[in-house]
């Protein structure tokens, strides 16, 4: 049995398949999703699509919440009164518009796939978070604006029973990844910005563009290159 971690996705299935494809996990292992499956690439509802039916097909999954799916739903229920806004929100902005119905409004199933995200989990060794921990607060965990958002870290081992932190959210080149991975953290990034696989104004795409896979127990790394951009 393995425990398999993939962070950000961001509207990818077809990297999604593909990782899957080399990965080839069992369904006596688990599948650990750190979260923001939706917005930036192609095809938000292919990717909640392939993860349900994972789940259909009889596959431990745990699936962690990102900042992105947290942005949907408090988009839909701040402007419940003006759907309109809602609904530019989604298209222009979040990305996601094939999780809309013909009225506007968020298609069921995928609503209900975002409800039910948890904001953390903790594992013998690790813990594991979209964004991170504020270890400023007397309990990190209190604050599910930073395990959604935050974006800095300062590790205190004593708060969280010297576990590595393992999270997503922030695109990190693929050198800094695996840097981080020999040296077994404390501090684990894995989103390798998988949406950023052609040139970008701002981060060094010859880093980034990969989706990655982390197996706890054999401490291996998996990666395919973005599929679907």
């Amino acid at each position: 049995m393995s425990r398999l971690v993939i962070p950000d996705i961001h509207g990818c299935p077809k990297s999604l398949e593909a990782l899957l494809n080399v990965v080839a996990p069992t369904k006596q292992d688990t599948l650990y999703f750190l979260g923001d499956y939706i917005d930036r690439g192609p095809d938000s509802a292919g990717v909640l699509e392939l993860i349900m039916r994972l789940r259909q097909e009889g596959y431990s999954l745990a699936l962690l919440r990102g900042n992105h799916e947290q942005n949907f739903m408090k988009a839909f229920q701040d402007w419940a009164g003006e759907p309109g806004l809602f609904q530019r929100f989604v298209t222009r902005i979040n990305k996601a518009a094939n999780l809309l119905d013909e009225q506007g409004n968020p298609i069921q199933r995928y609503w209900e796939f975002m409800e039910g995200l948890a904001f953390f989990y903790q594992l013998p060794e690790a813990i594991l978070v979209h964004a991170g921990l504020k270890f400023e607060e007397n309990d990190p965990f209190a604050d599910k604006t930073a395990l959604l958002e935050l974006r800095k870290m300062t590790y205190d081992g004593e708060k969280v029973g010297n576990r590595m932190i393992i999270h997503g959210h922030v695109p990190t080149g693929i050198s800094e990844i695996e840097a981080a991975i020999d040296r077994k953290g404390p501090i684990i990034p894995l989103d390798n910005g998988c949406v950023f696989a052609r040139m970008h104004k701002v981060l060094d795409h010859t880093q980034l563009g990969h989706l990655l896979c982390l197996d706890l127990d054999a401490w291996e790394l998996y990666r395919v290159p973005n599929q679907d951009v």
